[in-house]
C-alpha cells in the first residue's frame, strides 16, 4: 500500500536492487544528492523501472513540496512522421530533459507480445517435420518386415517394390493428412 513515508518501486527496479518490501533503497535526485526510501510495495510492471510515491511521501524523502516537472501531449495527428518531428522540436526547448513517446512503448510491447508467436509457429513446424519423419521411417520398418514375413509377396511374382511404394504412398498421404 502506497504510503506518505516510501514507495512503490516496480519488480525491474526491485530485482535490480535487490531490494524486498521494507527494504531501504538509496536514489539519486536530480542534483545528485543520494536519499533513503523505504520500499512499502513492489508491483508488477514488464517494461521500465519506476517508482511511485505519494506528494507527502515526495516530501518526506526529498524534503520540499512536490512539483509536476513533465507534461503530457496528445497530439491530433498520430502519424509517426509527426510526432517525431514534434519530439524534435520540443526537445530543443531550454527546460526539456527527455521525451518519451508512447509509440516508443506501443511498438515495445507489440514486439513482446509478437515474440512467443513466432516461436509457436518455429516450434508447430518442427513438430510437423518430425512427425512426416517419424512417419516415414515407421513406413519402412513396417515394409520392409513385411517383406520378409509375407510370402504372398512372392506370389505376386516379385512386386515386392510395388507393394512398397504404394504403402510409402498412403502413409505419405495419411501424414499430410494428419497435419492439416
Amino acid at each position: 500500500m502506497l504510503t506518505d513515508r516510501g514507495a512503490i518501486i516496480s519488480e525491474r527496479m526491485a530485482e535490480m536492487m535487490d531490494a524486498k518490501v521494507g527494504d531501504t533503497i538509496t536514489v539519486t535526485d536530480s542534483s545528485g544528492t543520494e536519499r533513503k526510501v523505504r520500499v512499502d510495495g513492489i508491483t508488477e510492471m514488464h517494461i521500465g523501472h519506476f517508482m511511485f510515491m505519494t506528494s507527502g511521501g515526495y516530501k518526506h524523502v526529498f524534503g520540499e513540496q512536490y512539483q509536476s516537472n513533465a507534461y503530457m501531449v496528445r497530439l491530433k495527428n498520430h502519424e509517426t512522421s509527426n510526432v517525431e518531428s514534434r519530439s524534435a522540436k520540443l526537445i530543443k526547448l531550454d527546460g526539456a530533459k527527455g521525451i518519451v513517446q508512447n509509440t516508443t512503448s506501443k511498438k515495445q510491447v507489440a514486439t513482446i507480445v509478437d515474440l512467443p508467436d513466432q516461436i509457436m509457429e518455429v516450434l508447430i513446424l518442427a513438430a510437423e517435420l518430425l512427425a512426416v519423419v517419424i512417419l516415414y521411417n515407421l513406413t519402412n520398418l513396417n515394409v520392409s518386415e513385411r517383406i520378409r514375413e509375407l510370402p504372398t509377396i512372392k506370389v505376386l511374382g516379385g512386386l515386392g517394390v510395388l507393394v512398397y511404394r504404394r504403402l510409402k504412398t498412403v502413409d505419405m498421404l495419411g501424414a499430410l493428412k494428419s497435419v492439416e
